[in-house]
């Protein structure tokens, strides 16, 4: 991807950038739109659900409104008494109510007593129903009942009274033909659907198409519904082939004994939604493409051709042309500021690597005077020294100047590859351990972070590490071949108050008994060294081998990293 980037003219990285600054937008336009449609998604369950409840109430309403046309009945003389007149009775009542299809009167085993027409040669014990109405008191609603003679299906409903001589049924019927035109007279939606069915999921009213529908049984997913344990929503599929929001009281709710389902079409409900995502689906791409239209036919005039003429300026002037400057006036444009602080640049960096040049000259040449002046010192103090010594002196102390003499000449040399500014702590210890044999490396150990130490504490270090080593070699662990030395450093603290600390130990050679009195090389390791470095710097005589524990503050060892650079660990 990375390389792709790369190869990227400036005009297509400019449609990129566009391309990019168009992406949050889009990203904005696409959740409002999603967020939008799951709005509109919540709305139509919403109403879908509410118009159910309206529905169904609207059910119960009827079916308790023909109940209470028999429990007048039930205190009607003409029922009561089973009077002639009782046929002519409720024939005249059914004509008055134009939602009963018609009335009957009967015993508990299901003989007719006094009926309409809608009644007369019905087998009620037959009917589950009105066995059940006839074991129990209350309302109890049947199912669909499909007309005959011309009549139109019914709903009957039972209700069971007590006529004084005993038990008796009233049992009356609701006209589907009058319960779809109810439904008719609803505003319901454009592609909506409104359906009633009783217990068993037979359908007594459907709108629209009820002569499709009324009589037969629900489609299975809504059977589901019809004996679900609690109102709600889904989305299905109608027998129709119309993709539904349905909203669904089931059969026995608590708000009718009847299933009702009524469903929105998603096509008409969404329409408004779809209509408005692809007018802003569109303007959205017609701004997108005016913008990278514009991008790419201004962008070589505001961007490419001043970039190639800075880009050739850098060229030629990496080729060698210190002289090529781009030569751009500085205005209020990026662009136009940009170039002049390249040729700003150009001319300063000009002039600094020429004075650069001359002091790397001048300072090679005085670190290599200095270098060979400080050697020709040291020899002449070595040769000094043996004048000196050479009548008053034994040759052990001798050798013992001559080899502090060497190592400040090692160290030295650390000083000068490093323009006498710092040293590392490592090498100024390797320095030191030298000259003590051929394998005197292999019985060393030494443990410690990278370090670069002044060149006054690594002076001091040597001198230190030195010492250590020469009373090693006479009497401690270099004096016998099994011996070895440890020697750790490390820096401790908060960066504004670290700790120097380093450590040597002695393992694998003789006791060594303390001195009995504290010679020149033990007051150079601890008394100066602890004042050259602000610490402490103490000599242990252990019985497993000598130790020597210095503890310095830090900013008196560890050397100021150079500018731009890293502080040393």
């Amino acid at each position: 991807m990375y390389g792709i980037v790369r190869q990227m003219t400036l005009r297509q990285r400019l449609v990129a950038l566009v391309a990019i600054a168009i992406v949050p937008g889009v990203a904005a336009l696409l959740v409002f739109i999603v967020a939008f449609h799951q709005e509109r998604q919540r709305e139509v369950r919403e109403q879908a659900l509410r118009t159910s409840e309206i529905i169904a109430l609207e059910m119960s309403r009827i079916v308790s409104g023909a109940g209470s046309v028999l429990e007048t009945l039930a205190v009607a003389p003409a029922v009561r008494a089973l009077s002639p007149s009782c046929p002519a009775y409720l024939a005249e009542l059914t004509s008055r109510l134009p939602n009963l299809a018609g009335i009957a009167v009967a015993e508990t085993d299901g003989r007719l007593r006094c009926a309409t027409a809608a009644f007369a040669s019905a087998d009620l014990a037959a009917k589950d129903y009105f066995r059940e109405a006839a074991g129990r008191d209350g309302l109890v609603v049947g199912g669909y009942a499909p007309g005959t003679g011309g009549r139109p299906g019914m709903l009957p409903i039972a209700l069971r009274i007590d006529a004084g001589a005993g038990p008796r049924m009233l049992v009356t019927a609701i006209d589907l033909d009058w319960l779809g035109a109810r439904l008719r007279e609803r505003d319901l939606a454009a592609g909506s659907a409104v359906s009633v069915a009783d217990r068993d999921g037979v359908i007594l009213a459907r709108e629209p198409d009820a002569e499709d529908f009324v009589g037969k049984r629900l489609s299975e997913p809504a059977m589901v519904l019809a004996h679900a344990r609690i109102p709600g929503t889904v989305e299905l599929t109608s027998p129709d082939g119309t993709q539904r929001i349905v909203g669904y009281q089931p059969a026995g709710s608590a708000l009718s004994d009847l299933f009702v389902g009524v469903g929105f079409s998603t096509d008409a409900a969404f329409a408004p939604v779809y209509r408005s995502t692809w007018r802003s689906l569109a303007l959205a791409g017609i701004g997108a493409a005016a913008a990278f239209l514009l991008a790419w036919t201004v962008g070589d005039r505001l961007f490419r051709r001043p970039v190639r003429r800075i880009l050739d300026t850098i060229a030629s002037w990496r080729a060698g042309d210190e002289t090529a400057r781009i030569g751009i006036a500085p205005d209020a444009g990026e662009l136009s500021i940009l170039a002049a602080a390249i040729d700003e640049y150009m001319d300063s960096l000009v002039a600094v690597r020429a004075a650069r040049a001359e002091a790397e000259e001048r300072r090679t040449l005085h670190l290599l005077e200095m270098n060979h002046r400080i050697k020709n010192i040291l020899a002449a103090v070595q040769a000094i020294a043996n004048q000196t010594f050479k009548t008053g002196g034994s040759p052990e102390t001798l050798a013992a100047f001559g080899s502090r003499l060497a190592a400040m000449a090692a160290t030295h040399d650390l000083l000068v590859r490093d323009n006498w500014e710092s040293a590392d702590l490592a090498g100024t210890v390797s320095a030191a351990i030298d000259p003590f044999g051929s394998d005197g490396l292999r019985r060393f150990d030494l443990d410690g972070p990278p370090v670069q130490v002044t060149a006054k504490a690594a002076l001091s270090l040597s001198m230190a590490i030195h010492e250590l080593c020469t009373n090693a070699a006479k009497y401690g662990a270099l004096a016998v071949p099994e011996g070895r030395v440890t020697v750790r450093w490390r820096l401790d603290g908060e960066r504004q108050a670290r700790r120097f600390h380093l450590a040597w130990r002695e393992e694998g050679g003789p006791p060594v008994p303390p001195p009995a009195r504290r010679g020149f090389g033990s007051q150079l390791i601890e008394a100066t060294l602890a004042a050259e470095l602000a610490g402490s710097a103490e000599i242990h005589y252990d019985v497993a081998g000598v130790r020597f524990v210095l503890d310095a503050d830090a900013a008196r060892v560890v050397a100021a990293p150079p500018e731009g650079g890293t502080p040393a660990s």
